[in-house]
């Protein structure tokens, strides 16, 4: 039309979303140039323009343009309230794909359709989208397909809508403490929980994130620790749950097929050395249950022979048995400071494996052959049968360190001739001070533990006999996991500088990881040819497995598992490894940042600057062993190494916020 031909007619446009009667009062462009039923003048693109009326007005004054739009818009929002599309749908649907506006008009409202009721028509196809669709001043025909499509999608936001209304009062019920409305329905409640849970753990990428975003949102509840308080009110979550748990999936619980197979497990029929006679002891920890390992001294002519005797828990467990895949699912007991979560059912690690004093136990024994001098000759691994004398902890064996007692004195003496060769083979092992934390009822204990004689005593035997373990597999060709270490990319920790806090901080910036592989490699960290874990059979699943290697050897078998086998039994453990780290780790943080609220919040506290910045600076609270970033003010001169107070400005150990200031 010409410029000329579009001016004095009524339009149906759009305006802030919706659409309303206008008057054309001429063209600016491709825009025309309208008047509103509330006096405003305004301009509008094609787009925005969904009719554009037949008839032409006389001239009229803008008064009469005002009566008439205002007239005319209270008639089409009540012919579109009116007007049957279902109905119209069912006329025309199968005939045609489109149709012009007033064709489509005609058929319902009869031949003298007036502008109104095209208008009516038109605001009601774009309202409703269910059987038309609007495109290009056309009216579309949806198909019965597409039709059903869209009732379906219908109802399913609807049914969204009705279950978002209902979870935003049981939220809101809980946020204030209050019993949820009746007419909320279990499943409702359940739903959110669900979903509430979800989002606690996995965050974004919890399936429901949005929908329970959107409910917070309206609650004006958007903190972060906002669903974990939630699900404590709801009884889902304990002041303290260990998220990590379950957002790494951690299995806590045995199935029952596994508990009911473990009682009945017991050892295979094999020859054995008869050692009830020895005396053996176990050096553990006064809270240990689960004993895997023994020690013995024995004097043969000018040899001095070292007995580690580990519980053959690979005879009881077998691989294909479900006791063993879920050890494997497992990988290791998990120790934590609120429990322990074993890797085999207690009625094996705690009973029936368990080297408990005085009761028999099948075994592997290692013995190590020493010189007086301390020099290792060589060693063998026998099976046997073994009964412990003795159940000592660390501190009794310190105390008998200390009294010059047998068998440990000799036993001290050679361990550390052991190590000195190990140390003159390059090995390089930062042993820091441990704080271990045990909570019950409640209440947070911390104890810390210092690498004591004892302890080093028992860590050099496990060290030998799993070098022992190593030499004889590879010496045999048999398929195992070694570990090794690359060398230090630069070696800080002089001799004598082991205690030095700061200094083995600095070298273990400089450490390489720990790997496992199916070849031996020097294992720098330790300062050994070959290495591999075989002394915790109960704790770590790799230690099994070398167990069963070892077994396989010593009994004239195949052994069970090829290097294919081990190269999957190896992906899994890194994996299992990885979770359960990270788990152990923060879980450990989490029970130190409560005990620094519940007894050190604002108060202040001695540190070591460990490294410097430019804003900030990197300490060590050492009683607690805890590593913290400390914000630095201009102009603070701190140095490394230097003994500062700093003060527990805020603790929030939910969302591991640890503040400090300096005094």
């Amino acid at each position: 039309m010409e410029s000329s031909e579009i001016r004095d007619r009524m339009a149906e446009v759009i305006q802030h979303g919706r659409p309303q009667a206008a008057f054309v009062l001429g063209q600016k462009g491709k825009r025309l140039r309208v008047l509103l039923p509330s006096g405003k003048e305004d301009t509008v693109s094609s787009g925005q323009t969904l009719l554009l009326s037949r008839k032409v007005y006389p001239r009229l004054s803008r008064q009469e343009i005002l009566d008439l739009l205002n007239e005319s818009e209270a008639r089409r929002r009540r012919l579109a309230q009116e007007l049957d599309l279902a109905e119209i749908w069912e006329l025309v649907v199968g005939e045609a794909e489109n149709f012009d506006p007033y064709e489509l008009a005609e058929l319902y409202f009869g031949s003298q359709v007036e502008e109104d009721q095209v208008a009516a028509l038109v605001r009601a196809v774009l309202e409703d989208r269910l059987y038309f669709r609007l495109r290009d001043g056309r009216i579309s025909v949806h198909s019965r397909e597409e039709v059903e499509r869209l009732l379906l999608a219908r109802k399913r936001e609807e049914e969204r809508l009705r279950r978002l209304s209902l979870g935003e009062s049981f939220l809101q019920a809980l946020m204030r403490g209050e019993t949820p409305p009746p007419e909320i329905p279990q499943e409702i409640r359940e739903y959110y929980l669900s979903a509430l849970r979800d989002f606690c753990l996995f965050g974004e990428e919890a399936p429901r994130a949005k929908e329970v975003k959107e409910i917070l949102s309206r609650l004006k509840a958007t903190g972060p620790e906002t669903p974990f308080r939630l699900l404590v009110k709801a009884g889902i979550f304990r002041e303290d749950e260990n998220l990590e748990i379950l957002r790494l999936r951690i299995p806590v619980e045995f199935p029952q097929e596994v508990l009911q197979e473990a009682e009945s497990l017991a050892p295979e029929e094999a020859p054995r050395e008869d050692l009830s006679a020895l005396e053996t002891f176990t050096i553990d920890a006064e809270e240990t249950r689960d004993f895997d390992d023994a020690l013995s001294l024995e004097r043969r002519g000018e040899t001095l022979v070292v007995g580690v005797h580990i519980a053959d828990v690979a005879s009881v467990i077998p691989p294909q048995t479900r006791t063993f895949a879920e050890a494997r699912r497992r990988g290791q007991s998990l120790y934590l400071p609120e429990g322990v979560i074993p890797m085999l059912p207690p009625v094996l690690s705690e009973g029936r494996l368990s080297l408990r004093q005085g009761e028999s136990r099948p075994a592997v024994s290692f013995f190590l052959h020493f010189t007086p001098q301390g020099k290792l000759l060589q060693s063998e691994i026998r099976l046997t049968q073994i009964r412990v004398s003795r159940r000592l902890t660390y501190e009794e064996v310190d105390q008998a360190l200390l009294q010059g007692e047998e068998p440990f004195r000799t036993l001290y003496a050679l361990t550390k001739a052991f190590q000195e060769e190990r140390r003159k083979q390059g090995a390089l092992a930062v042993t820091l001070p441990e704080v271990v934390i045990r909570v019950e009822d409640g209440e947070i204990r911390l104890e810390r533990l210092e690498f004591t004689p004892a302890r080093e005593l028992v860590a050099e035997c496990m060290i030998a006999a799993n070098y022992a373990a190593a030499r004889f597999l590879h010496q045999k060709g048999v398929p195992a996991l070694y570990r090794y270490q690359k060398e230090p990319l630069e070696r800080i920790l002089r001799e004598g500088e082991e205690k030095d806090l700061v200094r083995a901080f600095q070298q273990l910036r400089f450490l390489v990881r720990g790997e496992t592989g199916l070849s031996p490699e020097f294992h720098h960290g330790l300062g050994l040819p070959a290495y591999t874990t075989a002394t915790s059979p109960i704790r770590r699943f790799l230690d099994l497995v070398i167990q069963h290697q070892l077994r396989a050897v010593l009994l004239g078998r195949t052994p069970p598992f090829s290097e294919e086998a081990l190269r999957e039994i190896l992906v899994e453990l890194e994996e299992v490894q990885a979770a359960t780290g990270q788990v152990r780790a923060r879980t450990h943080r989490y029970w130190l940042l409560k005990y620094l609220k519940l007894h050190f919040q604002g108060r202040l506290v001695p540190a070591l600057v460990l490294e410097v910045g430019e804003r900030r600076a990197r300490v060590l609270l050492p009683d607690l062993m805890l590593t913290a970033e400390l914000p630095l003010p201009p102009g603070h001169g701190l140095k490394v190494g230097e003994e500062v107070r700093l003060k527990i400005q805020r603790v929030h150990p939910r969302l591991d916020i640890l503040k400090l200031t300096l005094s």
